[in-house]
Protein backbone atom coordinates (compact mmCIF):
# COMPACT_ATOMS: atom_id res chain seq x y z
CA UNK A 1 0.00 0.00 0.00
CA UNK A 2 1.38 3.55 -0.92
CA UNK A 3 -1.38 5.56 1.05
CA UNK A 4 1.42 6.89 3.50
CA UNK A 5 4.05 9.24 3.77
CA UNK A 6 6.43 9.59 6.80
CA UNK A 7 6.89 13.13 8.88
CA UNK A 8 10.11 12.65 11.15
CA UNK A 9 10.13 8.81 11.02
CA UNK A 10 6.13 8.90 12.01
CA UNK A 11 4.08 7.19 9.50
CA UNK A 12 0.71 9.62 8.44
CA UNK A 13 -1.49 6.37 9.27
CA UNK A 14 -0.88 6.42 12.83
CA UNK A 15 -2.77 9.87 13.05
CA UNK A 16 -5.47 8.05 10.69
CA UNK A 17 -4.21 10.23 7.48
CA UNK A 18 -4.44 8.12 3.78
CA UNK A 19 -2.84 9.69 0.73
CA UNK A 20 -5.25 9.63 -2.25
CA UNK A 21 -2.18 11.08 -4.19
CA UNK A 22 1.26 11.07 -4.09
CA UNK A 23 3.83 13.55 -5.58
CA UNK A 24 5.41 13.03 -8.47
CA UNK A 25 9.40 12.21 -8.35
CA UNK A 26 11.39 15.56 -9.36
CA UNK A 27 14.96 15.80 -10.40
CA UNK A 28 15.77 19.97 -8.93
CA UNK A 29 17.01 22.20 -11.39
CA UNK A 30 20.23 23.72 -11.41
CA UNK A 31 20.50 27.20 -10.26
CA UNK A 32 21.66 29.36 -13.16
CA UNK A 33 20.95 32.88 -14.53
CA UNK A 34 20.38 33.48 -18.77
CA UNK A 35 21.76 36.41 -19.89
CA UNK A 36 20.92 37.28 -23.37
CA UNK A 37 24.08 38.68 -25.05
CA UNK A 38 23.10 41.84 -27.88
CA UNK A 39 23.68 40.63 -31.49
CA UNK A 40 24.25 36.53 -30.71
CA UNK A 41 21.30 34.39 -30.50
CA UNK A 42 20.20 32.41 -27.58
CA UNK A 43 21.46 33.24 -24.23
CA UNK A 44 24.66 33.32 -21.98
CA UNK A 45 24.03 30.33 -19.23
CA UNK A 46 25.82 31.20 -16.42
CA UNK A 47 25.73 28.40 -13.30
CA UNK A 48 26.07 29.89 -9.56
CA UNK A 49 28.48 27.22 -8.61
CA UNK A 50 29.07 23.44 -9.58
CA UNK A 51 26.22 21.25 -7.71
CA UNK A 52 23.78 24.45 -6.65
CA UNK A 53 20.11 23.59 -7.37
CA UNK A 54 17.09 25.06 -6.12
CA UNK A 55 14.37 23.53 -3.58
CA UNK A 56 11.30 21.87 -4.96
CA UNK A 57 7.63 21.36 -3.83
CA UNK A 58 6.17 17.77 -2.99
CA UNK A 59 2.20 18.41 -2.98
CA UNK A 60 1.06 15.26 -0.90
CA UNK A 61 -2.80 15.04 -1.04
CA UNK A 62 -4.64 13.44 2.04
CA UNK A 63 -7.88 12.65 3.58
CA UNK A 64 -8.66 12.09 7.27
CA UNK A 65 -12.08 10.49 9.00
CA UNK A 66 -11.72 11.29 12.62
CA UNK A 67 -11.58 15.36 13.09
CA UNK A 68 -11.09 15.24 16.77
CA UNK A 69 -7.22 14.51 15.39
CA UNK A 70 -6.83 17.53 14.01
CA UNK A 71 -5.34 19.06 16.62
CA UNK A 72 -2.95 16.61 17.26
CA UNK A 73 -2.12 16.23 13.01
CA UNK A 74 -2.16 19.92 13.42
CA UNK A 75 1.12 19.49 16.35
CA UNK A 76 2.75 16.89 14.03
CA UNK A 77 2.89 18.54 10.54
CA UNK A 78 4.96 21.98 11.20
CA UNK A 79 8.30 23.12 10.92
CA UNK A 80 11.52 21.72 9.32
CA UNK A 81 11.97 17.80 9.24
CA UNK A 82 12.24 14.47 7.31
CA UNK A 83 10.36 13.24 4.32
CA UNK A 84 9.87 10.09 3.64
CA UNK A 85 7.44 8.53 0.25
CA UNK A 86 6.87 4.88 -0.87
CA UNK A 87 8.43 6.31 -4.05
CA UNK A 88 11.73 6.17 -2.62
CA UNK A 89 11.64 3.81 0.29
CA UNK A 90 14.97 3.44 2.72
CA UNK A 91 15.56 7.20 2.60
CA UNK A 92 14.80 11.02 3.25
CA UNK A 93 14.75 14.69 1.96
CA UNK A 94 15.27 17.49 4.38
CA UNK A 95 11.67 19.32 4.34
CA UNK A 96 9.50 21.95 5.75
CA UNK A 97 5.78 21.99 5.82
CA UNK A 98 5.05 24.94 3.21
CA UNK A 99 2.07 25.84 3.06
CA UNK A 100 -1.31 26.66 5.63
CA UNK A 101 -3.46 23.38 5.62
CA UNK A 102 -7.32 23.63 4.92
CA UNK A 103 -9.18 20.80 5.85
CA UNK A 104 -12.27 20.78 3.35
CA UNK A 105 -15.42 18.68 3.59
CA UNK A 106 -15.46 16.11 0.94
CA UNK A 107 -19.05 15.25 0.78
CA UNK A 108 -22.24 17.01 2.97
CA UNK A 109 -23.13 14.99 5.73
CA UNK A 110 -19.72 13.31 6.17
CA UNK A 111 -17.19 14.05 8.38
CA UNK A 112 -14.11 12.94 5.80
CA UNK A 113 -11.83 15.85 5.42
CA UNK A 114 -9.80 16.73 2.29
CA UNK A 115 -6.22 18.39 2.58
CA UNK A 116 -2.96 19.08 0.98
CA UNK A 117 0.70 19.31 2.79
CA UNK A 118 2.93 20.93 0.55
CA UNK A 119 6.75 20.13 1.32
CA UNK A 120 9.34 22.63 0.60
CA UNK A 121 12.45 19.74 0.01
CA UNK A 122 15.84 20.67 -0.03
CA UNK A 123 16.95 19.25 -3.84
CA UNK A 124 18.87 15.83 -2.35
CA UNK A 125 17.91 12.89 -1.04
CA UNK A 126 19.49 10.77 2.03
CA UNK A 127 19.43 7.34 2.79
CA UNK A 128 18.78 6.01 5.89
CA UNK A 129 21.33 4.05 8.36
CA UNK A 130 24.56 4.49 6.55
CA UNK A 131 26.92 2.98 8.61
CA UNK A 132 30.07 5.18 10.06
CA UNK A 133 33.41 4.84 8.27
CA UNK A 134 36.59 4.50 10.52
CA UNK A 135 39.97 4.61 9.20
CA UNK A 136 42.79 4.01 11.29
CA UNK A 137 45.15 3.87 8.43
CA UNK A 138 46.53 6.69 6.53
CA UNK A 139 45.91 7.18 2.74
CA UNK A 140 42.00 4.94 2.44
CA UNK A 141 40.28 5.45 -0.26
CA UNK A 142 36.56 6.08 0.91
CA UNK A 143 34.11 6.15 -2.22
CA UNK A 144 31.02 7.67 -2.41
CA UNK A 145 28.38 6.04 -4.43
CA UNK A 146 25.97 9.19 -4.38
CA UNK A 147 25.76 11.08 -8.11
CA UNK A 148 26.70 14.73 -5.81
CA UNK A 149 29.06 15.60 -3.17
CA UNK A 150 28.32 14.40 0.16
CA UNK A 151 28.90 16.57 3.20
CA UNK A 152 30.16 14.72 6.02
CA UNK A 153 30.91 14.49 9.68
CA UNK A 154 34.49 13.73 10.73
CA UNK A 155 35.45 13.11 14.19
CA UNK A 156 39.71 12.82 14.33
CA UNK A 157 41.25 10.94 17.03
CA UNK A 158 44.18 11.91 18.39
CA UNK A 159 46.68 15.24 19.56
CA UNK A 160 48.58 17.64 19.31
CA UNK A 161 49.46 19.04 15.27
CA UNK A 162 47.19 17.31 13.19
CA UNK A 163 47.22 17.38 9.27
CA UNK A 164 44.05 15.34 7.13
CA UNK A 165 43.70 15.53 3.68
CA UNK A 166 40.09 14.52 2.37
CA UNK A 167 40.17 14.24 -1.45
CA UNK A 168 42.37 17.80 -2.46
CA UNK A 169 41.14 19.41 0.68
CA UNK A 170 43.62 20.12 3.37
CA UNK A 171 42.74 20.79 7.00
CA UNK A 172 45.41 21.43 9.79
CA UNK A 173 44.64 20.90 12.96
CA UNK A 174 46.66 22.15 15.76
CA UNK A 175 46.28 21.52 20.27
CA UNK A 176 44.13 18.29 19.90
CA UNK A 177 44.11 16.71 23.29
CA UNK A 178 41.19 14.72 22.47
CA UNK A 179 39.23 14.65 19.53
CA UNK A 180 37.98 17.52 16.95
CA UNK A 181 34.84 17.04 15.06
CA UNK A 182 34.29 18.34 11.62
CA UNK A 183 30.72 19.18 11.09
CA UNK A 184 30.61 20.15 7.10
CA UNK A 185 26.69 20.35 7.36
CA UNK A 186 27.31 22.89 9.98
CA UNK A 187 30.55 24.66 9.09
CA UNK A 188 31.50 24.23 12.74
CA UNK A 189 34.48 22.65 14.17
CA UNK A 190 33.51 21.07 17.81
CA UNK A 191 34.50 18.67 20.43
CA UNK A 192 30.86 17.87 22.43
CA UNK A 193 30.02 21.08 23.29
CA UNK A 194 32.83 22.91 22.98
CA UNK A 195 33.88 25.31 19.90
CA UNK A 196 37.19 24.47 18.17
CA UNK A 197 37.04 26.77 15.00
CA UNK A 198 40.03 28.32 16.48
CA UNK A 199 41.83 24.79 16.48
CA UNK A 200 41.63 24.61 12.47
CA UNK A 201 42.91 26.44 9.38
CA UNK A 202 41.34 24.96 5.57
CA UNK A 203 37.94 24.31 4.29
CA UNK A 204 35.70 21.88 5.31
CA UNK A 205 36.29 18.88 3.64
CA UNK A 206 33.26 17.42 1.18
CA UNK A 207 33.68 13.61 -0.51
CA UNK A 208 32.99 13.77 -4.19
CA UNK A 209 31.04 10.73 -6.44
CA UNK A 210 33.85 7.96 -6.64
CA UNK A 211 36.89 7.50 -4.85
CA UNK A 212 38.52 10.23 -2.14
CA UNK A 213 41.74 9.51 -0.65
CA UNK A 214 41.97 10.20 3.55
CA UNK A 215 45.44 10.85 5.15
CA UNK A 216 46.46 11.88 7.57
CA UNK A 217 49.63 12.60 9.88
CA UNK A 218 50.20 13.55 12.92
CA UNK A 219 49.17 11.28 16.07
CA UNK A 220 46.28 9.88 15.04
CA UNK A 221 44.53 6.87 16.17
CA UNK A 222 41.48 7.11 13.85
CA UNK A 223 39.31 8.52 11.57
CA UNK A 224 35.72 8.07 12.09
CA UNK A 225 33.57 9.80 9.28
CA UNK A 226 29.49 9.84 9.52
CA UNK A 227 29.39 10.02 5.03
CA UNK A 228 26.32 11.31 4.71
CA UNK A 229 25.65 10.22 1.05
CA UNK A 230 22.76 11.98 -0.99
CA UNK A 231 21.24 11.77 -4.21
CA UNK A 232 19.55 13.76 -7.07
Amino acid sequence: MNDWFSWNGVKCTEYGIHVTTQPSIICPSERVTFTNMPGKPGSLTTLEANDVYDDFILPVECTVANLSRLPEICAWLKEAGKLGLPACPGGFYNARIANQIEFSKILRNHENRAFTVSFRCKPFWYPENVPEITLTTSGTFVTNPGSVYAEPVITVYGSGEITLMVGMTIVELDSITDSITLDTPLMEAYNGAASMNGNMSGDFPTLTPGANAVSKTGNVTKVVIQPNWRYL
